[in-house]
């Protein structure tokens, strides 16, 4: 969801991410003697829709961390000090890397600790299914209560912009998917519904995308990255939201709810919190999906665009409208 955020990048003629090599030299040095090596490989990392630097560095003396790093004045540049905060003060047994250093200056940098791994593969009858719910439920248990004071409330933070199928209907939109033209009254009505079973004492990550998870090499377990924008409140809210990302990978909408809406973390909450929240999350990526792509963004819109098609199959299946 914290996707839709992003306004820029380094530079607006970019279709592609900063390498190290285009990171200024002196940024290069501040980071080395941080590091307190010398950098004789990097490899550029794909994934994500922000075309910031990402790069995992080979050190002289044979360690790896992970680089993440943007000018001082960019747009995101807030975002990399948040999730600097956040990463900081997890608890050591949440499934995330860990933060190492922060280099402020001409650039915002980010030093964390290497995950050699790749994206989870959520296709149905992968083995990193159940290896991405474990990590789900990992951090909702270490991260409940929640750990930090100074995030904001789930409903002050992600309330006010999962209304796109109100804000669609205002707008007198006449192009929807057909089943969504004709339900929109419904789906606009509905997607407040979660807002009473959404206050808890959870640290929720937010954007619980693919490429916001690593499958460890080593072990095959998942640890979960990118937390720019956390909030507190129901644990189910971040477990929930694998449902359309496991229909995106090929899951029928059945097979993908057997799969998540059977979690603990599930159990006491009603069927039409779970469908509010569907369909807030549809309008949320339906409204996005139209607006023009972000300078310097790759693929978010039409990212965007096939999680809101995910969710309405998902709501169709639910609500039998």
């Amino acid at each position: 969801m914290g996707a839709a955020r992003v306004t820029a990048i380094v530079d607006g003629t970019r279709q592609t991410r900063p390498t190290w090599a285009d990171v200024p030299g002196r940024v290069r040095e501040v980071i080395e003697h941080k590091i307190g090596a010398p950098v004789v490989r990097a490899l550029s990392q794909a994934g994500g829709f922000t075309l910031g630097l990402a790069s995992r560095l080979l050190l002289a003396d044979g360690r790896r961390v992970f680089v993440k790093a943007l000018p001082a004045d960019h747009p995101l540049a807030g975002a990399y000090r948040s999730e600097a905060s956040v990463v900081s003060r997890l608890p050591e047994n949440v499934p995330s890397p860990r933060l190492l250093h922060v280099v402020e200056g001409q650039w915002v940098a980010l030093v964390l600790s290497d995950v050699d791994g790749g994206e989870p593969n959520l296709r149905p009858g992968s083995p990193d299914l159940a290896a991405v719910l474990s990590a789900l439920g990992s951090a909702s248990r270490t991260l409940t209560p929640c750990p930090l004071d100074d995030v904001p409330s789930v409903l002050d933070d992600l309330a006010p912009m999962l209304c796109g199928w109100t804000s669609l209907r205002s707008a007198a939109v006449g192009d929807l998917d057909p089943w969504a033209q004709a339900n929109l009254d419904s789906l606009a009505a509905m997607e407040t519904a979660w807002q009473p079973w959404a206050e808890g004492d959870t640290l929720l990550h937010n954007e619980l995308r693919v490429d916001n998870m690593i499958r460890r090499v080593e072990d095959g377990r998942v640890v979960l990255v990118d937390w720019s924008y956390p909030s507190k409140g129901a644990a189910w809210l971040d477990t929930v939201t694998m449902v359309p990302q496991l229909i995106m990978a090929g899951h029928p909408p059945a097979d993908a709810e057997r799969l998540v809406l059977g979690r603990p973390v599930l159990a006491k909450v009603p069927a039409w919190a779970i469908t509010g929240f569907a369909a807030a999350l549809a309008g949320r990526w339906e409204l996005s999906s139209r607006l023009p792509e972000p300078a310097g963004c790759v693929g978010l819109r039409p990212y965007q665009s096939r999680a809101a098609a995910a969710a309405l199959t998902w709501i169709v299946h639910r609500t039998r409208w």
